[in-house]
């Protein structure tokens, strides 16, 4: 089985991860950890190579001393960040979804969008949600 989580920044996505981690050991799944990005403005390949280690080294940080599989990878996309990780979850076979979520307002909502909710609707395997 694979598991995706979909990662942020590092205090939030902590408690993403610890709760994937352990579905991952009931499940003997391997975890497959994405974060990604829209691409608005140019970017460097020395600023994407630095955040792809900035995460593996976050993730690997959090993960030590765990005997679970995993995977990193920063995506890099011109799509909405939901559309992007519901395709990936779809192109990988991924089993399950891991994702956080924060409580907006309807407003907030309707100005920024959903990411969490998109993903939520369009998945095409379940989705956990993490309160963060």
């Amino acid at each position: 089985m694979k598991f995706l989580v979909c990662y942020e920044e590092a205090d939030p996505s902590a408690k993403i991860l610890k709760e994937a981690l352990a579905h991952a050991k009931a499940w003997n799944a391997s975890l497959e950890i994405v974060k990604t990005i829209t691409r608005e403005l140019p970017l460097k390949h020395k600023q994407i190579l630095e955040m792809e280690q900035e995460l593996e080294a976050t993730v690997k940080a959090q993960l030590q001393d765990e005997n679970v599989s995993t995977n990193t990878q920063l995506v890099v996309t011109q799509q909405e960040s939901g559309e992007k990780l519901v395709a990936f979850a779809d192109e990988q076979n991924i089993d399950m979804v891991f994702l956080g979520i924060i409580k907006r307002s309807k407003v907030g909502k309707l100005l920024f969008g959903s990411t969490a909710q998109f993903v939520i609707l369009n998945a095409h395997c379940p989705v956990v949600t993490v309160k963060v």
